[in-house]
């Protein structure tokens, strides 16, 4: 029998979500052999760096450095509060601007057409597009314009793509959910009523789908909020610490699909 195709799904979760990259890191340093890569919104992010081989302890690193104006303009859009054209320019450099079919990993990451609420799946084009869409907060973020469609975070529609890994091709599916943080307890701005809005509508879809993985990944991250990219090197050690705690599960499993 042959060795099963491996595929990984990475979860959203904003600075959650940098504990995939931890994940990601001791799947390499562990060879296990990833051929499938799938993420939603931050969860994209990550699946985009590591098919395209960008270095993830480098960019572990980086983002101990980074902060949300870092990243972000505010935009006189009326689609949207923030332009994105500052994380697009540094994907597009840490993706080294490929395309997803020139991948040596095949990869995708999911989007929601805010026009029809239904899930798109982006496997072809630039990667650092794909990504952009597939993490553009609605009301935050602004849309995406792709083939009449208007594309935004995945998160609404798919959290965890293990079925799309599956649809890819994986035979073994590693999933990452880096759960939920603390709802807030004083919402000030608009920013903060549309992440709020949409994270407790996030979790009322989520309870009601399964993943669908062999092996759930679930960091304990604690009371980490999304918004809190100050603490990435402790949230990519969490990941890092759940992967390790994984690890006899994975090669469980894999020695029993060998």
């Amino acid at each position: 029998m042959p060795y099963p195709k491996v595929g990984v799904a990475l979860g959203s979760g904003a600075a959650r979500g940098l504990a995939n990259l931890g994940v990601l890191q001791v799947l390499q340093e562990q060879q296990i052999p990833v051929e499938v890569v799938c993420g939603t919104s931050a969860g994209a992010i990550a699946a985009g760096l590591f098919a395209a081989g960008s270095d993830l302890r480098l960019v572990g690193k980086m983002v101990l450095q980074l902060d949300w104006s870092d990243l972000t303009s505010w935009t006189l859009r009326p689609q949207g509060l923030v332009a994105p054209d500052k994380i697009h320019d540094m994907l597009r450099l840490l993706t080294r601007n490929q395309d997803f079919e020139d991948l040596p990993i095949r990869a995708a990451v999911v989007a929601t057409d805010l026009l029809t609420g239904e899930e798109v799946v982006l496997d072809s084009g630039s990667v650092a597009d794909g990504i952009i869409a597939s993490m553009s907060i609605p009301g935050i973020f602004v849309p995406v314009p792709k083939d009449g469609m208007l594309l935004v975070d995945g998160a609404l529609v798919n959290r965890v793509p293990g079925n799309l890994c599956r649809r890819l091709g994986a035979d073994f599916v590693i999933a990452v959910d880096v759960g939920w943080g603390p709802l807030r307890s004083r919402v000030r701005h608009l920013p903060d009523v549309i992440i709020q809005t949409i994270d407790i509508l996030s979790r009322q879809a989520a309870s009601k789908k399964e993943i669908d993985c062999d092996v759930l990944i679930e960091p304990d991250l604690g009371n980490v909020r999304p918004t809190q990219l100050n603490r990435a090197e402790e949230i990519v050690e969490k990941g890092r610490q759940a992967a390790l705690a994984a690890l006899p599960a994975i090669k469980a499993g894999l020695a029993g699909r060998a």
